[in-house]
């Protein structure tokens, strides 16, 4: 399995779902169908998780936290990232879906006592179904708390991975912690590079795009070999 954290929200045909399963991603992250934009839209989904588990991918499926029901920073109404909604989109994911995981976006870095209340709801609901929790704050430092009486597996932490230095939290908690980075200028050495450096720095996963979240890159499997000939440290 190639150690990245693919994210992957837009349109899934035969070719698209083909090709990230022959990538082989330890981790894809992506939209079920009973996941938040499987309710709202009902296309533009995975239908079913299983061709990718079958190929020993796990698939982790997407709701937003909205900053523990505050609004969601994206055009919805708030009411998709209530607690009841969130709680009812974990049930059917695991359920119904059957993902392997849920990815929390849009957790607050550093939470009020309320708003971690919101969020081990969540935790403990997704891990009573023995699925991994992995939470979003899109940012360096944030509290680690989250790994702690949190009980997330997984934090996202970058989303602007160019190689920086760690933040302390990420030094000490860096087996638990993803980055992302895109940019439209990046090539596939590029791509790998920025992957290679983000373990030689200790972080669990990084996945590079040279097209966001919505389009995978054009020398994916370019980029998916490269790293798989030099894996770097595990």
């Amino acid at each position: 399995m190639l150690r990245i954290n693919l994210i992957y929200y837009g349109l899934h045909t035969p070719a698209i779902d083909s090709m990230i399963i022959g990538v082989q991603p330890q981790y894809v992250i992506v939209n079920t169908l009973h996941g938040l934009w499987g309710e709202i839209y009902n296309h533009d989904v995975l239908q079913n998780p299983t061709a990718y588990q079958a190929a020993g991918i796990k698939v982790v499926g997407y709701l937003t936290a909205g900053y523990e029901g505050n609004g969601s920073a994206g055009k919805i109404d708030t009411n998709w990232c209530s607690l009841e909604t969130n709680i009812k989109l974990i049930k059917n994911m695991a359920e119904i879906d059957g993902v392997d995981g849920v990815f929390i976006d849009e957790c607050t870095s550093f939470p009020s006592e309320i708003a971690k209340e919101y969020l081990t709801t969540l935790t403990d609901l997704i891990h009573s179904y023995k699925l991994i929790t992995w939470g979003n704050v899109g940012e360096a430092k944030f509290d680690s708390w989250y790994f702690t009486a949190g009980s997330f597996d997984l934090i996202q932490s970058n989303e602007n991975w160019r190689g920086q230095k760690l933040s302390r939290v990420q030094r000490d908690w860096g087996s638990r912690i993803s980055v992302t980075g895109s940019n439209p200028k990046l090539k596939a050495e590029d791509a790998s590079n920025l992957t290679l450096n983000a373990w030689e720095k200790g972080l669990a996963f990084c996945y590079v795009s040279n097209s966001g979240y919505t389009s995978l890159p054009t020398w994916l499997k370019e980029y998916s070999t490269l790293i798989s000939n030099n894996k770097g440290p595990l």
